[in-house]
């Protein structure tokens, strides 16, 4: 039981631990090219950091020593997997919790005599093993990479590690509890989600507020950022350590018991419905058009990710307006802030926001090709095809709700960032912006073709797949400037395709071969489906 429930795990595996081994590998190359070697020059480039950490620490933790390359490694690389590793966790949450029941594969266990509490231990035992291999795997890169340049403490790493594996097994433990809630695994998704977002805005609030302390305790994620073992002169958090065993032991005890006290594909609590009288109501004619009826199925979601882009976007053009001026003043900074732009604002933004959308949409992307992948295994395709439908026709539908979902989360935040911007007397005209955002369109069409390829062969590798491909790309566009790569590397990069048409003119070139990606891309899934038995 435990090793096939481990092997449920193996694309999620894969996918994300390449994700935390070759961030410690690019971050140390970094520190080695931006801070030098001499004391003076590392003392500046710690004081330039900890003045960029206050506008970063939505996403990173406080920094410690990153005067020294360990220090950097724990704040720069280590910092970012803690949100790199949430898209995993609650995913495979989900997936265990709700997805093997629609499947029919928590039928079949329990026909054979295996115990509910069995069950949740061994997907808790499955996915904390998967974890520690992931785990493991980027603590043996950050030594390794670090050892080109200066060697770094095993007892650091192994502290550092610990901690880290000890957020993720919490976090699963926690979502695993929450989807015992719902009734299917989108719920799941959704709820997961919601949780681990609420946890990470208490240890983010704390990060810039510290009356706030006290509050932030209640989350992993603050747990996981008071270790800073790998940092010389750290420590091992006991208390943290402590509180993540408990909250393991505490989320898997009550998910045994929830378990144990609902029916199979039902939620645990549920409230009495009354009978309403039957009438006869024509359904909507919207709900026969192909690419509306998808958008009306995730229309939730659609307005989560529409809403919150543009709280992002109202985010990012305040704090441009209020410190742009500090960032650009960092030594070395300022080209890769500014991509070289006279009006410090205008780059600010292009950095910033319009950096932070091309992210938006790409995560936007991977959830449309998650709600594909789960209607091929919750059977909702076979369904479809029974009909009888074409498979290019599915396929097409697909690729117009990806166009049509991407351009309304795009207009809507672009909007939202323009009426902000002339609010505050800000210098974004609209033909900027409108000229900045209209490309984000084929942008997230790449990811979402790249996303149609996968879901179309390997479905359960989807998400996995495009995450490891997004993560990439995005790297590539971000460091290839500052690590002088060759142009033809950059160019591997999606985000090096949309370019910077805030300042300059649309990038005509990476527009047409994002185009030519988006084309073959549903071309070649097309041609997979038709062949893939489902």
């Amino acid at each position: 039981m435990l090793r096939y429930a481990f092997r449920l795990h193996r694309w999620g595996l894969i996918g994300f631990a390449a994700v935390l081994v070759i961030s410690p590998y690019i971050q140390a190359a970094a520190f080695a090219q931006a801070a030098g070697s001499t004391a003076a020059s590392r003392a500046a480039f710690a004081r330039d950091m900890t003045v960029l950490a206050v506008q970063l620490s939505y996403l990173l933790p406080r920094p410690y020593r990153v005067d020294t390359l360990a220090g950097y490694l724990q704040w720069r690389a280590w910092g970012t997997l803690s949100v790199v590793i949430t898209v995993w966790v609650v995913a495979a949450a989900a997936g265990a919790v709700r997805g093997d029941e629609e499947k029919q594969l928590v039928d079949s266990w329990l026909a054979a005599r295996v115990s509910r509490p069995r069950l949740v231990a061994s997907r808790l035992a499955a996915f904390a093993a998967a974890a520690l291999v992931a785990v493991l795997a980027a603590g043996l890169s950050t030594v390794l990479s670090a050892a080109r340049y200066e060697a770094v403490g095993l007892t650091g790493v192994a502290g550092k590690a610990l901690s880290l594996w000890l957020l993720m097994v919490t976090l699963f433990a926690l979502c695993s509890l929450v989807a015992q809630l719902t009734a299917s695994p989108r719920a799941a998704q959704a709820a997961g989600a919601a949780l681990v977002a609420v946890l990470y805005l208490c240890d983010v609030v704390a990060r810039s507020q510290h009356s706030f302390d006290g509050l932030s305790w209640v989350s992993p994620y603050r747990w996981y950022d008071a270790t800073d073992a790998l940092a010389p002169g750290g420590h091992l958090a006991v208390l943290g350590v402590g509180l993540s065993f408990g909250a393991i032991l505490a989320a898997g005890g009550l998910a045994a018991l929830a378990f144990g006290r609902r029916d199979l594909r039902g939620p645990l609590l549920s409230l009495p419905v009354r009978a309403a009288p039957a009438r006869d109501v024509r359904p909507s004619p919207a709900l026969g058009w192909p690419v509306a009826r998808l958008l009306y199925r995730q229309r939730w979601a659609l307005a989560c990710w529409t809403l919150g882009t543009a709280a992002v976007a109202i985010f990012m053009v305040v704090l441009a307006h209020g410190s742009v001026e500090t960032v650009v003043r960092l030594p070395g900074m300022r080209e890769f802030l500014t991509h070289g732009s006279s009006d410090r604002y205008q780059g600010f933004i292009a950095t910033f926001w319009f950096g932070l959308a091309e992210l938006l949409v790409a995560g936007f992307a991977v959830h449309l090709v998650s709600g594909w992948a789960a209607d091929d295994t919750e059977g909702i395709l076979a369904a479809e095809l029974s009909a009888p439908r074409h498979r290019w026709s599915v396929v097409a539908e697909r690729a117009g709700t990806a166009v049509a979902g991407t351009a309304v989360v795009v207009a809507v935040g672009s909007l939202a960032a323009a009426i902000v911007s002339a609010a505050l007397g800000a210098g974004l005209d609209s033909a900027s912006v409108f000229r900045a955002s209209w490309p984000l369109v084929p942008f997230g069409l790449t990811f979402a073709a790249a996303g149609a390829v996968t879901a179309a062969r390997w479905p359960r590798a989807a998400i996995g797949v495009l995450g490891l491909l997004a993560f990439y790309s995005f790297v590539v566009a971000e460091l290839h400037a500052l690590m002088s790569w060759p142009a033809w590397v950059a160019d591997l990069s999606v985000f090096q395709l949309y370019g910077t048409p805030l300042l300059t003119d649309v990038f005509w070139n990476g527009l047409w071969a994002m185009l030519a990606i988006a084309v073959a891309g549903f071309g070649l899934a097309t041609v997979l489906l038709r062949r893939r038995e489902v």
